[in-house]
């Protein structure tokens, strides 16, 4: 479950680099020269790579709602937060390592393609191995803040959350992975 959770991870976390290629990549010679419609078909198969992107971001959003039904029906458990460390610093590095750099990419051969998926895969292991969760801007639109907070019992833990943490405040949350937890939105 754990793997999973990071792996839906780091699937959101490239949400803002989907819609850029999505349209990076739409065909607008819908029309011939005479101004006629070429047909739904010939459409499609002229945009197949934007299809692509707009299924992995509706995919992309779909997992993270499903993702968010799952983890917040868990148990909770609680932590006390004796000391907080926004990181909001960190997307912007995000943004020029991570996104920047894909906003060339060309998706014409198959061999364009493979390599794509290949780097994905890498960045896919060290996001999960390294923790990169400190970094996903995809969270972050949608109102989430990632802090890093010292408990009670001087353990760093990197909080995922809606509400604004307090120092000596005690928060439900839910444990997502190795000291990755998720705050319980409370009412």
């Amino acid at each position: 479950m754990r793997l999973t959770i990071q792996i839906l991870l780091f699937v959101i976390s490239y949400v803002p680099l989907y819609f850029i290629l999505f349209f990076q990549n739409l065909n607008d010679k819908l029309w011939t020269k005479a101004n006629e419609f070429i047909g739904i078909k010939e459409a499609l198969i002229l945009n197949k790579v934007s299809l692509a992107f707009l299924i992995l971001i509706i995919g992309s959003v779909s997992l993270y709602f499903i993702l968010y039904k799952i983890v917040i029906k868990s148990s909770h458990e609680e932590i006390k937060v004796v000391r907080i460390q926004d990181n909001h610093a960190e997307h912007l590095s995000y943004l020029a390592t991570y996104i920047l750099p894909f906003i060339g990419l060309k998706f014409d051969t198959w061999q364009n393609i493979l390599s794509t998926v290949a780097l994905f895969y890498i960045l896919g292991h060290i996001y999960i191995k390294t923790n990169l969760i400190l970094t996903n801007p995809t969270l972050t639109l949608f109102g989430y803040h990632i802090s890093k907070i010292e408990n009670d019992k001087e353990k760093m833990k990197i909080i995922i959350h809606k509400q604004a943490l307090k120092k000596g405040q005690t928060e439900k949350v839910v444990h997502l992975t190795s000291n990755v937890y998720l705050q319980k939105i409370t009412e």
